[in-house]
């Protein structure tokens, strides 16, 4: 190292005075490599407590479980196992335009950009600067300023010009790491948004496929409702040919009347839920409310069963987006630990000037006005006001809040599922036991209409009848668009669609 050092210094003194260049970069080198390293401890992740499997989750052996797939992990189009595609365009669709997510793709390339600017401070920083100065010395004064114009020879109340061109250089050593946890921490918030966006998209495409069966629900609803519609005034009318030939009362036409009117009441209240859902598809798809026409479709002629994926429990902690999310943000926050350490430390800097100074433009440029200086420079805190504790302070502290956050986002997520699961197991049960409900409702309404017509009963059991199928037709819908629903939403919760 005398070695080295002394061949610097006469490099200065004699010959080339950039021929030390090379020499000090490899001592540079040297002292990277030998003294190198990062304060503070590495990240590991967090033990979170994950059940086995999903199966005691269930409430019931006496119910059929829902199908669940241990093999794969959701795949990234897992919408086409509905097998409609008319959803799967406007999911397509929404995914494209949609201007959230939009938004969320360029803060990912902004979180991409400052992970870049992150890099900067490992290499060394370079400035050129080029001046031109008219100077004129005092007469009244026997030394060379010492600021403001250089050291010359000129005399008092000379005028000359000075023409500089230099080269700024610094560069900072990471000795302590300050850099490169700097770097971690800007690439994990990076990833941090990356996720984000995920989560965005599949967010979207869980509104997209609930607003679509949200529809295709009110129009079976508006279906149910128009044919009652018909029924009813197909009473009323045999209602009034009884009455005519003296069968039937005028308070049986008038309550057959109170059921027609009902029945048209509903309908346009169900046309306006029905519209103001096409409005909100539309918006999702990035969209106006008035470009999106569905022709009516009902429930019914898309009703599947598709194949769940659900994984194992332990995957879903590298599947959610919004734990990988939180679990990147902690990586971050512990890399901003080694960061605020680090700065308990000196700071060493190589710092230098090199260029051509000249008071003749014609000598600008000339080999013999070169100039420079270059050295060291070690900046030791000794007293900062408490401000390096207090930074350190501030990212435990970060840490610890982002480390209870993610082990609550755990905590929702698998409740999250754990209620699906226990929704779907239950919703086939319910199914089947709702259409015997409508099938024994339809028979009890025939029934009650025949022991009418016969005399047998008021028709007031005949209204009753009607109601009941009526209230046990568009529950069965409801049931079964519910049902579609949380298919969708525990595609979601499972992280569908992330490969």
């Amino acid at each position: 190292m005398r070695q080295i050092l002394n061949r610097i210094l006469r490099c200065g003194g004699h010959g080339d005075p950039f021929r030390w260049l090379p020499v000090i970069g490899g001592t540079v080198c040297w002292v990277i490599l030998l003294t190198s390293c990062m304060v503070g401890p590495e990240y590991q992740k967090p033990a979170a407590e994950v059940p086995e499997t999903w199966d005691n989750l269930l409430i019931s052996d006496n119910l059929p479980p829902p199908t669940i797939t241990e093999a794969a992990p959701p795949d990234i189009e897992w919408w086409k196992v509905f097998e409609n595609d008319e959803l799967t365009e406007l999911i397509q669709q929404a995914i494209e335009h949609n201007h959230d997510v939009r938004e969320a793709s360029f803060r990912v390339l902004e979180a991409r950009a400052l992970s870049l600017a992150a890099r900067a401070g490992l290499y060394p920083q370079l400035n050129g600067d080029g001046s031109y100065t008219r100077i004129r010395r005092s007469e009244t004064i026997l030394i060379a300023p010492t600021s403001g114009a250089p050291q010359g020879f000129a005399p008092p109340g000379a005028n000359f010009d000075i023409w500089n061109s230099v080269l700024d250089l610094r560069w900072e050593l990471d000795l302590w790491g300050r850099i490169r946890r700097s770097m971690q921490a800007t690439e994990a918030e990076a990833q941090s948004v990356e996720m984000d966006r995920r989560g965005i998209v599949l967010s979207l495409i869980s509104e997209v496929g609930q607003t679509y069966f949200r529809i295709r629900e009110l129009d079976e609803l508006v279906h149910i409702a128009r044919k009652n519609l018909a029924l009813r005034q197909e009473s009323l009318q045999l209602l009034q040919s009884r009455a005519d030939a003296g069968l039937a009362s005028e308070l049986d036409i008038q309550r057959a009347k109170v059921l027609v009117d009902e029945s048209a009441a509903q309908i346009p209240d169900l046309l306006r839920q029905r519209a103001a859902q096409v409005h909100r598809l539309a918006v999702l798809i990035g969209k106006p409310p008035h470009a999106v026409k569905l022709a009516p479709r009902p429930l019914r002629t898309m009703v599947v069963q598709p194949v769940i994926p659900v994984g194992m429990p332990s995957e879903l902690l590298e599947r959610r987006p919004d734990i990988v999310q939180v679990e990147h943000s902690l990586i971050a926050a512990h890399a901003r630990i080694g960061e605020a350490r680090a700065f308990f430390f000196p700071s060493i800097a190589i710092t230098g000037t090199g260029g051509f100074q000249t008071s003749e433009f014609k000598q600008w440029f000339n080999w013999s006005s070169r100039t420079m200086s270059i050295g060291p420079s070690v900046t030791i805190p000794i007293f900062q006001g408490y401000t390096n504790v207090a930074r350190l302070k501030v990212a435990e502290s970060r840490y610890q809040q982002l480390l209870e956050r993610y082990h609550q986002t755990i905590l929702a997520a698998f409740q999250e599922v754990a209620d699906l699961l226990t929704a779907l197991q239950t919703r086939t049960e319910q199914l089947s036991q709702l259409r015997k409900q409508v099938a024994a409702a339809q028979a009890a309404h025939d029934l009650a209409k025949l022991r009418y017509q016969k005399g047998l009963v008021n028709y007031i059991d005949v209204l009753d009848a009607q109601r009941t199928v009526l209230a046990a037709e568009q529950t069965l819908v409801q049931v079964e668009r519910a049902r579609l629903s949380e298919m969708i939403v525990l595609f979601k919760a499972v992280g569908g669609g992330w490969m």
